[in-house]
Formats: C-alpha cells, structure tokens, sequence
C-alpha cells in the first residue's frame, strides 16, 4: 500500500510539473542555423531556382524575414560571429575579438577557442585542443541549461571548431567539428571523455571517403547561372592540380594528386558542397540519436554551415560556385526539415537562420567594372611606416607587437617604460596611417572606448573594442578594399553593408508566418529574442532589445 501511495504522489507531481512546462508553451526543439559568409542578397539573387518548398523560400515564406539585419560591430568575422549570435554580445563585451587576437597579459597572439589544457576525444591529435575559455559571456545554451536544473539536451556541429564551439558555450552536452587531417568529426576534452556512439558510428561509416569519389558538377542547367559570372573567369582561385577553376571539378582525380603529394584531401573536400552534406548528417544523426525535441524540456541543436565560407573565400560571390552551393544547400535544408517534421513536428521547433557575417565583391572584378577604389592591399608597408614614425618622435624600440586585420597593436609594455602617456601615442600613430591612400580612417582605442557614437562605421568598430583584446588602432580602408595578396577569391572583416548585411531567417513555434521586417535591426537581438521565446534569462552581456517579431 506504501509504495502505491508513494508512487500515485510522484506521479501527481510530475504530471504537475508537466502540465507547467506545457503551459508556458515553449518549443519542444531549438535549432539555430548559422551559414557562414552568407549574404542577405543571396536570398533574392538565387529565389527563382531555389525548391518551391523546403529550404530557403520556405524560411521566408513561412516564418520571418528580417531584410535588413546588420552586423552591428565589426570586425566581421566568424569568431565573433557565433559567439554573438549566440550570446547577443558583440567583442567589446565577449571578448571575442577576432578569430586570433593578440592577449597582452600573455605577450601573444592567440586563437579565439585554442587551449592548450584540453586533449582531443576522437583522434591523437591537437585538433581538439579547444574550449570557449576565452569567451567571457554566457550564450543562449549555457542559459537554457541553467534554467531547468541542465535537463535540456543541447548539442553543436560544424565543420570549424570555433564555429561549434562558440555557440555550444560553457555547458553544451557536446560540440563536434571536422578534423580535415583524417576526416571524422571529433571535440574536446572540455565536453566529454569519449564520444557518443551515434557519432563513433557516423566516422566508421567512412562518408568523406565516399563524398571525395564523387565530382563537382552543376546542379541545374547552364541557363539557371545566367546571375552569375562566366565560368571561367581571372577571379576565382583553384583546387589543387586543376588548370582552371571551371565545372566539372574532379573531385577524385583532385582528391588521387593530393594523396600522392602528402596532402590530406579532406582539406579540399570541405571547399565544396560535399562539406554541408557531412554536417547535414551530423545534426540528423544528432537528433535521432539524442532524440533531441522529445524531451520535457526544450532542447537545443547548433548547426553551423562552413563550406560556403571556404567556396566563397576561394571564388568570390559573383561565381557560379557559389550559387551552386547555396542552390544545394537549400537542397539540404529541405531535406533537414523535412527530417525534423517527421520526428518532432515543425510546428513544436522554432527555426532560426542567419550568418556569421557575409562578404566582399572580388576587388579585381570590380575594378575591372570601373570601381577604382578596389584592390587587395597588404598591411606590411603601412606598419612599417607607422613604427618608423613612432621611433622618429619617441626613440628606438619595437613599437608594433602584432598587426591583425584592420587593428595594430603597439607595445604597451615600451610605452610605460618610457613615461609616455598612452592616448597620446594612440592619436600620433592614427595620424601616421591617415596619410596611407588606401585608409579612409583611422581610429585609436581609446577614443572609440570613450565616445558614444549612434551610427555609421565609428558605432560598428566602438562595439568591436574590446579593451585588452583589441588592437590600439584600428584602420577603415576605402570600400572595396580586400586585405591580403593575390587577385583571387574575396575576403570579409570590414564595416561596409557588403561584409554587415546578412539574413535572419525565423520560423516556427509561436511565430507569425509570411512576415517580413524592413526595419534595421543588430545581430546582438538574436538572442535575447530567442531567450525571451524561451521564458528564460537573456545572456549575461545581450543588452539590446528583442526583435520585432509580430
């Protein structure tokens, strides 16, 4: 009789504890979708070919189209970018302020999720020598685990491990990223002591193995490509061994050459559509495997797209490589979706879509169409002259410690030593890179630390500065500048609407569906409107307000 009793009580209390949960009508399953390098005008430049339904017109036809959301620091890279989207703090608050940063309590440059403690879980390599401790914020997984006691699963994966890191914060069940040396997904010591079976079994199957015999080729007719540029074309870089960057790539005869060099080609493959297809599977076997979306609580999956990053980086927007592959990510995106319906029920998942930043036109490519500011500019020179004008006025020494980006580092420890105050060192050197053709502007520190600046580039770069982290100057080149060598490909980081404007994407539960917002909204609004979807805490530094979403 005791233990009916007993048992009749605690059922009680947990239909109670249930019937709470419900009432708050949270979504069973979060699932936030980071694609890196992705612009917003993709969306409308490739609509007509993307699926009727499924992908990115479902996104937009279905949930909340946000066209005019901004990255609203910079630089505008994928560290800070995940880091934000997921904690709503841009780097003057994460302290994520490049991918590498120079840390001047260490005396280096280091990388924003590097740590040297941790070992890696999957492979005896260094590529899981990583952990979020130099983040210095909650993110929206830390907070979900924190308001029921952890009982909510959350999980990440993408191909970088930063961009999986990032967002899975301090408290995720586990984050997973690609280990371009032998293929297969690993993490980190500081999540876990082995891996989960469901991925050990992912690896053995071997899939990169068998994504590298297939080719490259075109998913729809030539005519669909006609918003694209000539295949072959003098702005697009080329995979290893190939004479020119044109379709069809030869994926396995690539893949044959870079193993007879010494050269692991899952370095390649990860350059091409075939790299989503992995992550795509990954988050699939995640939420089978953890049946994520099935549980009381609301559970979380982060999933970040790399290869549109590393395609874009090698072809530039304007190439028919990368409209192929975001006409076939959208392939798989439809395909995810179409796997979460059948197991969760959209209706029970609230979507979200967005980028850790977009990207530049290649600079040649405009020049060539009579944009004259456009060129790829290395920085050597420019830093060159800055330290030999700080030597001219205040002595020998070694006044630049790092340059990284847009932002030169000066050497802080030379300056005390020789009484100097530091401000005024800050303002001589900004005065020096003035004088260089390719600077627009040059800021130092501690003027963007003090001023409160509303709009334009001078709030983008305040709300970039960290104050130990960031560089002591911080440079804007003219528009259409690439930093870097070569005439190839594109790159990303600055304060321009071509490295600012990407999509928000959001759909689900409790959203309208078929809205869409012109409004200029920030990328730090990701966040704590999520939280605030959730009934749970915001992130400790997500500050502005939630997104205007009816």
């Amino acid at each position: 009789m005791n233990r009916l009793i007993i048992y009749i009580f605690c059922t009680a209390l947990w239909s109670q504890a249930s019937f709470a949960q419900s009432r708050l009508n949270r979504p069973k399953l979060v699932m936030g979708i980071v694609v890196d390098q992705m612009r917003y005008d993709y969306l409308t430049r490739y609509y007509d070919h993307f699926q009727e339904e499924g992908g990115f017109r479902y996104l937009m036809h279905k949930g909340v189209n946000f066209t005019d959301m901004h990255y609203n620091y910079a630089p505008t890279t994928t560290g800070p970018g995940h880091a934000t989207v997921w904690s709503g703090a841009g780097p003057a608050f994460s302290g994520i302020a490049n991918n590498h940063f120079y840390m001047r309590e260490e005396g280096r440059k280091v990388y924003c999720v590097n740590d040297d403690r941790m070992h890696t879980i999957g492979q005896k390599n260094g590529s899981g020598k990583k952990s979020p401790h130099r983040m210095l914020v909650t993110n929206l997984a830390d907070e979900l685990k924190l308001s029921n006691n952890h009982q909510s699963k959350v999980f990440s994966v993408s191909l970088k491990d930063r961009s999986a890191i990032l967002p899975a914060g301090y408290m995720a069940d586990g984050a997973f990223w690609y280990d371009t040396e032998t293929g297969y997904f690993v993490s980190s010591s500081f999540y876990m002591k082995a891996l989960p079976q469901w991925v050990e079994d992912y690896n053995a199957e071997q899939r990169s193995d068998q994504l590298l015999q297939q080719p490259w080729d075109l998913l729809l007719p030539e005519t669909a490509y006609a918003v694209s540029i000539a295949d072959d074309n003098p702005y697009e870089g080329t995979f290893y061994g190939e004479d020119k960057p044109t379709f069809p790539h030869d994926i396995p005869n690539i893949a044959k050459k870079m193993r007879q060099d010494n050269i692991p080609p899952y370095r390649m493959l990860i350059c091409t559509p075939h790299g989503n297809t992995l992550v795509t599977e990954m988050a699939k076997k995640a939420i089978m495997s953890e049946e994520l979306g099935k549980h009381d609580y609301t559970d979380m999956l982060a999933i970040s797209y790399s290869s549109t990053d590393k395609i874009g980086h090698q072809f530039a927007p304007a190439s028919r490589e990368v409209q192929d592959t975001y006409l076939r990510l959208d392939r798989e995106l439809g395909d995810l979706f179409r796997f979460v319906d059948q197991r969760i029920g959209l209706d029970n998942v609230l979507i979200f879509l967005t980028a850790d930043h977009a990207g530049a036109q290649n600079a040649t490519y405009l020049s060539d169409h009579k944009f004259h500011n456009a060129k790829y500019v290395e920085t050597g020179q420019l830093v060159t002259e800055v330290a030999e004008a700080l030597t001219q006025k205040y002595g020998e020494g070694k006044w630049v410690l790092d340059v990284e980006g847009e932002q030169i580092y000066l050497n802080r420890p030379l300056i005390n030593e020789k009484g100097l105050a530091l401000n005024a060192v800050q303002d001589y050197a900004a005065q020096i890179a003035l004088t260089q053709p390719s600077i627009q502007d040059a800021l130092p520190l501690h003027l963007l630390r003090a001023a409160t600046f509303t709009d334009n580039y001078k709030a983008l770069l305040a709300n970039g500065a960290h104050p130990n982290r960031s560089g002591d100057i911080f440079l804007v080149f003219h528009s259409g500048v690439i930093l870097g060598k070569g005439t190839k490909g594109t790159s990303h980081s600055m304060t321009y609407n071509y490295d600012t404007h990407v999509p928000l994407l959001m759909m689900g539960h409790g959203l309208p569906q078929g809205r869409e917002v012109h409004q200029k909204v920030g990328v730090t609004q990701i966040a704590p409107t999520i939280a605030n979807q959730l009934k749970i805490s915001a992130p400790s530094s997500a500050f502005s307000p939630i997104l205007p979403l009816q």
